[in-house]
C-alpha cells in the first residue's frame, strides 16, 4: 500500500506498525513527503532493520552497531542535544539537529551533525545520522556514518516519544 492509500486511509503510522515493515516499505516511508519540524523532548531508539549495502555489511562496524543499537538501549534527547544509551543521564555523543537534504536519499530530513561533540575527533567525523519525524511522538531515522549512500547508510530506527 503506497503512502497516499494509506494516508487516505487515515492509517496512523505507530511503532508496532514500522517493526512489521520491511527495509523496502521503511524506505517507501522514509522519502515520503512530509513537513520537516525538529523533534522535541526525548525519545526511544528502536532498531528496525538492517540495510543490504555494502557499508552495512562492513566485517568491524556491523559488530559495533550490532552490540549498540541492537543489544543496547538507546536514545535521543533533542533538548540536550545528544545520544545516550541505558539512561538519558548517560550521554554519550552531542549532535546539532538541521533541517535539510537527506545525504542518502531523495527527500527532506533531520541531519544530526557531531562537529560538537567531545567524542574523540575521528570517531565524531565519522559519525552521522538522520531522521524523519512521522509525527510528534514518533520518528523513522537511518543510522549510519558520514560517508556516500551505500556506504554510510547502515540501518534504519525508530524514535518514540517518552
Amino acid at each position: 500500500m503506497d503512502g497516499e492509500t494509506r494516508r487516505a486511509r487515515g492509517e496512523k503510522i505507530t511503532l508496532s506498525r514500522l517493526q512489521r515493515c520491511g527495509v523496502t516499505e521503511l524506505e517507501a516511508l522514509y522519502v515520503e513527503e512530509r513537513a520537516i519540524t525538529l523533534p522535541a523532548g526525548c525519545y526511544r531508539g528502536v532498531h528496525l532493520a538492517w540495510m543490504d549495502t555494502a557499508g552495512a555489511r562492513h566485517p568491524v562496524i556491523r559488530p559495533l552497531q550490532y552490540l549498540g543499537f541492537r543489544l543496547t538501549p538507546f536514545g535521543v534527547d533533542f533538548a540536550a542535544g545528544r545520544w545516550f544509551f541505558f539512561h538519558r543521564s548517560l550521554g554519550a555523543g552531542r549532535f546539532t539537529a538541521q533541517p535539510g537534504r537527506s545525504q542518502w536519499r531523495d527527500t527532506e530530513t533531520v541531519r544530526l551533525h557531531y562537529d560538537v561533540s567531545r567524542l574523540p575527533r575521528p570517531l565524531r567525523a565519522l559519525l552521522y545520522d538522520e531522521v524523519k519525524p512521522l509525527s510528534a511522538s514518533l520518528c523513522l531515522g537511518i543510522g549510519g556514518i558520514d560517508a556516500p549512500r551505500g556506504l554510510g547508510d547502515h540501518f534504519f530506527f525508530a524514535l518514540v516519544a517518552l
